[in-house]
């Protein structure tokens, strides 16, 4: 049985639910990031707040490719250099642009970064494509580089509510039969984390 998380990934902006005015603002960096100062986003928020998949939405609506790169696989700049710096050079063949996402740069922490964090200060200055940041925490002074280098957008938490509404919709594609309160109680659980609440919907 394929997961839930996988089979209800949102595949365009209005399946993303609690998090409007980020989406406006983000697309708004993808589409006219030539006329901004700055070529990257750096997009935070807790886990499951939608930061990947809101990435991956925005790109299928406008018809470009993403090339995903995991922050913390990469764990110094030639490797960095290496991945990132070609994604950019190459043209995108099939599709109309093309977003660089570069995943959990969490995962670049202290002495095993290495010139990573410096890696990627660089490479966004000479970027042609819009980059996409995402982070847990972007406010460690580890990023202080990236911040005054990159748009912040903030994923807020998202509410109890907006998860039960997630939960309830895939409960009703699926036909699980459920109670209204089990729903909810589930979705209060989750802390905020989506994601979480669906896996624990699958358990």
């Amino acid at each position: 049985m394929q997961p839930l998380i996988q089979k209800y990934i949102p595949k365009t902006t209005r399946e993303i639910i609690g998090q409007d005015d980020t989406l406006k603002k983000l697309k708004n960096f993808i589409i006219n990031f030539k006329k901004e100062k700055k070529n990257s986003a750096l997009i935070y928020g807790t886990s499951g707040t939608g930061k990947t998949s809101s990435a991956y939405a925005i790109a299928n609506e406008l018809g470009y490719e993403v090339i995903e790169v995991n922050a913390s696989e990469f764990r110094n700049a030639e490797q960095i250099n290496l991945k990132v710096g070609n994604a950019i050079k190459q043209q995108s063949l099939f599709a109309k642009g093309k977003i660089i996402l570069v995943d959990e740069i969490d995962g670049l922490s202290g002495h095993e970064d290495r010139g990573g964090i410096q890696a990627i200060t660089k490479l966004i200055e000479g970027s042609t494509y819009p980059i996409i940041l995402t982070a847990t925490n972007p406010f460690d002074n580890k990023f202080s580089s990236l911040r005054s280098k990159s748009s912040l957008i903030e994923f807020k938490q998202l509410d109890y509510l907006s998860i039960f509404k997630i939960l309830k919709k895939i409960c009703e594609h699926e036909k699980i039969k459920f109670e209204e309160d089990v729903l909810k109680s589930l979705s209060r659980r989750s802390g905020g984390d989506a994601r979480a609440s669906i896996n624990d919907l699958q358990t």
